[in-house]
C-alpha cells in the first residue's frame, strides 16, 4: 500500500513538474512574440531617408577604383550607372545628331573618385568638343548636352531683398563739439535760470547740408542685378540677350528666373519657391559608403560591387 502512494505521489509530481514546464514555455513564447513586434514596431518607425536625398547622396560616394581601357562612351556610362545604382537616361540618338559619337573611346585609370566627379570626367571623355551636362532628379540623372537642356526651364523664385536694401548715406548728420558745449555750459551762470546770452548752443549742431543722395533705388538695384546674370552666367540663352527660352527680371525684392537646371546651379542663391520635384537637390549630405570595380571593353566582366 505504501509503494502505491508513493507511486502516485511521484506521478503527480512529475504531472506537476510537466504543467509548470509546458505553462512557463507558453509563457516565454508569449514574452518573446510580444518583443518581436515591439522590434518590428521600432523598425516601423525609424525615420527613412527621403527619396530626393537618394540621389545626392549616392552621388556623393567613392568609387575606389576607376579603370576603363578603350571602353566606348555608352559602355563606360552604364558601368558608372550599375557601379554607383544610379539610374542614367542618355538619348544617344539625340547626341549623335549633335555630333557626339557613342563609341567614342574612354580610357581612365583613377582611384577613390567620388561619383559625381567622375560623371564629369566622363562627359568631358564622351565629348571633348560639346559640354556635356547632368541634371538629377529624385529617381535618375539624366545625361544631355546644353542645347538640350536648354529646351526644358524651371521656373524658380528668389528673395533678394537683402541685397537690394538701400543703406541710408546720412551725409547731413549733426556735428559734435564737447569743448564748445562745456565753455557754453560754464558761462552760463548759476541758478538763476533766465538769463544770459551764450547759451543756446547745445552739444550737437545742426547741419543743414540738403546735398541729394546719389544712391540707386531698390528697383535699380534690382535690374542691376538682373543684368548681371545676363552677362555673366550663360549670357546666350538669355531672351534679352538673342536667346529662345530663359529670362531672368527683377520684382519687388525677387528675381523670377526661368531657366534650365544648370543655371540655376551657378546662380546659387536660396530659392523662395520653384519646382519642388528639384528644388532640394542642391543637398548632397556626406555618405559613408564606398563602391569600387574596373570597367573593361568586354560587357561580360562584373562591375563593381558596394563594400559594406
Amino acid at each position: 500500500m505504501k509503494r502505491v502512494l508513493v507511486l502516485a505521489c511521484l506521478t503527480l509530481l512529475t504531472l506537476g513538474v510537466l504543467a509548470t514546464d509546458a505553462r512557463a514555455q507558453r509563457l516565454q513564447d508569449r514574452i518573446d512574440a510580444v518583443r518581436e513586434q515591439r522590434r518590428e514596431a521600432a523598425r516601423q518607425a525609424e525615420p527613412q531617408p527621403e527619396v530626393s536625398l537618394q540621389i545626392p547622396r549616392k552621388m556623393s560616394t567613392i568609387i575606389d577604383e576607376v579603370f576603363l581601357d578603350q571602353a566606348t562612351a555608352t559602355d563606360a556610362f552604364n558601368w558608372w550607372s550599375t557601379t554607383t545604382d544610379i539610374p542614367l537616361i542618355i538619348d544617344w540618338n539625340a547626341m549623335e545628331q549633335e555630333g557626339i559619337d557613342p563609341e567614342q573611346p574612354i580610357t581612365l585609370d583613377l582611384k577613390t573618385v567620388p561619383a559625381r566627379l567622375l560623371l564629369d570626367v566622363l562627359m568631358r571623355q564622351a565629348s571633348p568638343d560639346i559640354d556635356l551636362i547632368y541634371e538629377a532628379t529624385p529617381w535618375y540623372v539624366q545625361v544631355m548636352t546644353k542645347r538640350q537642356a536648354n529646351r526644358h526651364p524651371v521656373l524658380r523664385v528668389y528673395d533678394v531683398a537683402d541685397m537690394v536694401m538701400q543703406i541710408p548715406n546720412f551725409t547731413n548728420a549733426p556735428s559734435f563739439d564737447l569743448s564748445q558745449a562745456l565753455s557754453n555750459t560754464n558761462s552760463g551762470g548759476g541758478s538763476g535760470g533766465g538769463g544770459g546770452g551764450g547759451g543756446s548752443s547745445g552739444l550737437f549742431s545742426d547741419n543743414n547740408d540738403n546735398e541729394a543722395s546719389d544712391q540707386p533705388t531698390k528697383n535699380e538695384s534690382g535690374q542691376s542685378l538682373a543684368d548681371t546674370i545676363r552677362e555673366t552666367i550663360e549670357p546666350d540663352i538669355w531672351q534679352a540677350n538673342g536667346g529662345l527660352f530663359s529670362s531672368v527680371r527683377y520684382y519687388n525684392g525677387r528675381l523670377i528666373v526661368n531657366a534650365p537646371m544648370y543655371v540655376h546651379r551657378q546662380i546659387g542663391i536660396p530659392v523662395v519657391s520653384a519646382n519642388t520635384s528639384r528644388d532640394r537637390l542642391g543637398q548632397t549630405p556626406p555618405a559613408n559608403n564606398a563602391v569600387g570595380g574596373k570597367a573593361t571593353k568586354d560587357p561580360g566582366e562584373p562591375f563593381g560591387k558596394q563594400k559594406r
